[in-house]
């Protein structure tokens, strides 16, 4: 298995999650549209993400980056920030949105730990796609 077979099959986990994680908070918006539930909080979606989860992302990709001696072309930095950056990030966010239904205040150190584990996984083999 090559490192662009990993890239790509992380690449699909991510997607995965991000939808499984969407799909949740569209199931809870239409509960409560149909008084079946509560309100949904404004943290419970996966594109609000914390700061920290796109830093992972991106140290872990530069360091990829950088080990790997990929070449910085307008096509490979747009590919980077895409798959390297938005999606490990918007993943990570999704881990965290699934284990607590939006309450960030509910987020344990043990959940933070694993969706920063999946921001730099993403970020890491995120080089692979470009390389």
């Amino acid at each position: 298995m090559t490192v662009e077979d990993v890239a790509v099959i992380a690449l699909v986990v991510e997607v995965v999650v991000i939808v499984s994680a969407r799909v949740g908070t569209e199931r809870r918006h239409w509960e409560h549209a149909e008084r079946r539930g509560p309100a949904p909080l404004k943290r419970d979606d996966v594109t609000h993400v914390a700061g920290l989860l796109y830093a992972v992302a991106v140290v872990a990709m530069v360091t990829g980056a950088v080990v790997t001696g990929v070449e910085l072309t307008l096509p490979a930095v747009g590919a980077f920030a895409m798959f390297g950056v938005l999606l490990p990030a918007f993943a990570a966010n999704s881990v965290m949105v699934m284990a607590t239904r939006g309450h960030a205040a509910r987020v344990a150190a043990w959940q933070r730990s694993v969706a920063c584990a999946v921001a730099a996984g993403g970020g890491l083999v995120s080089v692979g796609l470009v390389g």
